[in-house]
């Protein structure tokens, strides 16, 4: 249950902010006079294409209590350093921040996919009826991308869920299982020769999955009609 209320708390911190920060960079990422697009379509990718093991170690180096990044920043400025990776209050956001900055390029990419299927002359429609942009986002862009948003949230719960390699990695788990996610937590049933509980706990976390994923879908349905 402890690892189980880890990963509710990590998907909390992850897909929320993950589909609205996608959103708002798949909207200007799809503006055609963006200067530089390009570029920063690749910058957006390149993390979601990297190695996790190789970004994992990075994050301990920057996140370090001692000698860490980010906690030489904070003493310029005149604050204390924070223990990111070995306290319980700040270990799981940190972990979400890794998360999230390895998988959001993928988030862009399905809603940039998603808007770009939206026809133009729509907009254009919408603005010879007088609609402002703010208007036609939340009146036409949000409601023609749902589906898109559905599939995204769907898949980035069976992510969160079944995560393991950035816990495993960076704080195997810690401090006092803090970290500890439904996928770590049935990969030390396993290593431990206690398979009986790992089948348990797996079963028990494809029910939860599938109960979730199947809410989405019913919410996204019952909209449609």
């Amino acid at each position: 249950w402890t690892s189980l209320g880890n990963s509710a708390v990590m998907w909390l911190l992850i897909v929320p902010v993950q589909i609205v920060g996608g959103l708002a960079a798949a909207v200007l990422l799809a503006n055609a006079r963006l200067r530089l697009r390009g570029m920063f379509r690749v910058a957006f990718i390149a993390p979601f294409v990297t190695p996790l093991v190789a970004m994992a170690q990075v994050w301990i180096v920057v996140f370090d209590s001692d000698y860490g990044l980010v906690n030489h920043l904070l003493h310029l400025v005149g604050l204390p350093g924070v223990d990111w990776l070995t306290s319980t209050t700040w270990a799981k956001p940190t972990l979400a921040l890794l998360f999230l900055w390895k998988t959001t390029g993928f988030a862009i990419i399905i809603l940039l996919a998603g808007l770009q299927a939206v026809p133009s002359d729509v907009y254009e429609a919408a603005a010879l009826d007088g609609a402002s942009r703010r208007r036609q986002f939340w009146s036409l862009t949000l409601p023609l991308v749902r589906r898109s948003i559905a599939f995204l949230v769907v898949v980035q719960t069976l992510a969160v869920f079944q995560m393991f390699a950035e816990p495993f990695v960076v704080t195997q788990g810690g401090p006092y299982g803090s970290t500890t996610t439904g996928g770590l937590y049935l990969y030390n049933h396993i290593t431990a020769s206690d398979l009986g509980t790992g089948a348990a706990n797996s079963f028990l976390l494809v029910l939860l999955v599938f109960a979730l994923s199947l809410l989405s879908v019913r919410l996204l349905r019952s909209r449609d009609e």
